[in-house]
C-alpha cells in the first residue's frame, strides 16, 4: 500500500516524524478545571477554554511536533451521555478539528492535523466495545464532522481488532477517501486487550484500503517492543507494516493503571504518572523505537501524561539540529 501523497507532502522529508503528547493532563495545567465526566472534552464544551486547546496544541508544536491529534478523544457517547450532551457531538468534533487546524496552520504547511477515532465507551475495556452497527454510525459522524479540518485520522487506543474494524467501517462511510492509522493500546505483555497478538491484529488490517499506518499507543513504554517484536516472525504482517507508517506514542502511567479494568477518567490525574519515567527515560525509549534494526517507527510521540517537555527531549534525540 502506498501512503497517501497528502501525508508525505505536508511533512519535511526525514526518516522519523514527531507526534504530540497527551492533552488530558496538559489542559488542566493550562487552566481547564478537571472534569471526571467530560475529561478533555470540557475544553470544547465551554468556549472560554477554546484558547487553551490552541495553546496546548502549539506547545507541542513548539516542542518539535510535526503532527498533532485533535482534542476530540472525549467526544464519545460514554462521556457525553453522562452530561446530556450527546446531541452536541458533531459540533464538538468539528470544533476540535477547527482548533487543531488553527494551531497547526493551513494544510500543507508542515504540521499534520489528525482526527481521533477513539474507543466510544471507555478505554482499554474490550468488555465495553460498542456493538458494530451503533459504533459504525458514531465513527462515521466523527469522520464526517472532522474531515474538512484534518489530514488523516487515527483509530487510537483500540482494545481489539473488532473495535478497529468498526472504526474503519465508520471512516469509510463518513469520509470515503479518508485514511487512518490504527493503533492498539496493548497490555503489559504486548497483546491486544482481548488477547490477540499484535502481529495478528496488524495482519487483519492489511485488507483495508483506508489504513495508512499501524502502531501502538497509550501503553507502558516497556510493552512497545513486546508488541512490535511479534512482527519480526510474521512475514505477512511485517510486509504490511513495512508498507505503511509505523506509529508509537506510549503513556506515563503505572502498569496497574494500564491494565484496563482499573481505568476510568476519574483516575487520570497528574499525580498518577510514573515517577521513574522521566523525560530523559522516555526520550531514550523513543530513540530505541525509531532506531529499530527492523521496522523502525516513523512517527514517535506520547500519550497520556507525556507533556511538551517530554516531546522537546524526544525531538532533540531524534531530530538533532
Amino acid at each position: 500500500m502506498v501512503v497517501p501523497t497528502v501525508v508525505l507532502a505536508a511533512l519535511p522529508q526525514s526518516r522519523v516524524q514527531i507526534l504530540d503528547g497527551g492533552m488530558g493532563v496538559l489542559l488542566p495545567k493550562l487552566g481547564m478545571p478537571k472534569d471526571p465526566i467530560l475529561w478533555s472534552a470540557r475544553a470544547l464544551v465551554e468556549e472560554k477554554y477554546h484558547p487553551i486547546v490552541v495553546q496546548a496544541h502549539r506547545a507541542f508544536i513548539d516542542a518539535g511536533a510535526t503532527a498533532i491529534i485533535a482534542n476530540n478523544y472525549g467526544v464519545i457517547p460514554g462521556y457525553l451521555r453522562k452530561a446530556n450532551l450527546e446531541a452536541e457531538a458533531p459540533r464538538l468534533a468539528a470544533l476540535a478539528g477547527q482548533l487543531a487546524r488553527e494551531a497547526a496552520g493551513p494544510k500543507g504547511g508542515g504540521v499534520l492535523v489528525i482526527g481521533s477515532l477513539p474507543p466510544l465507551i471507555d478505554s482499554y475495556r474490550v468488555d465495553l466495545v460498542m456493538p458494530e452497527a451503533e459504533a459504525v454510525s458514531w465513527y462515521a459522524m466523527l469522520a464526517r464532522a472532522m474531515a474538512p479540518f484534518v489530514d488523516l485520522f487515527v483509530c487510537e487506543t483500540m482494545s481489539c481488532p473488532a473495535e478497529a474494524a468498526s472504526a474503519l467501517k465508520g471512516l469509510k462511510e463518513g469520509d470515503p477517501d479518508g485514511k487512518a492509522w490504527v493503533c492498539f493500546a496493548v497490555d503489559s505483555e504486548g497483546k491486544c486487550r482481548d488477547g490477540t497478538p499484535f502481529n495478528v491484529a496488524v495482519r487483519q488490517l492489511s485488507a483495508s484500503s483506508h489504513v495508512s499506518g499501524v502502531g501502538v499507543n497509550c501503553c507502558i513504554p516497556e510493552a512497545v517492543e513486546l508488541a512490535v517484536a511479534t512482527l519480526d516472525t510474521d512475514p505477512q504482517a511485517s510486509a504490511f507494516a513495512s508498507s505503511v507508517e509505523r506509529v508509537v506514542y506510549a503513556n506515563s502511567y503505572p502498569k496497574e493503571h494500564n491494565e484496563g479494568m482499573k481505568f476510568s477518567t476519574e483516575t487520570l490525574d497528574d499525580e498518577d504518572v510514573r515517577k521513574d519515567l522521566t523525560a530523559e527515560h522516555y526520550a531514550e525509549s523513543a530513540k530505541k523505537w525509531a532506531n529499530r534494526s527492523t521496522l523502525p517507527f516513523t512517527f514517535v510521540g506520547g500519550c497520556c501524561g507525556i507533556l511538551p517537555h517530554h516531546i522537546k527531549l524526544v525531538t532533540a534525540c531524534l531530530k538533532p539540529k
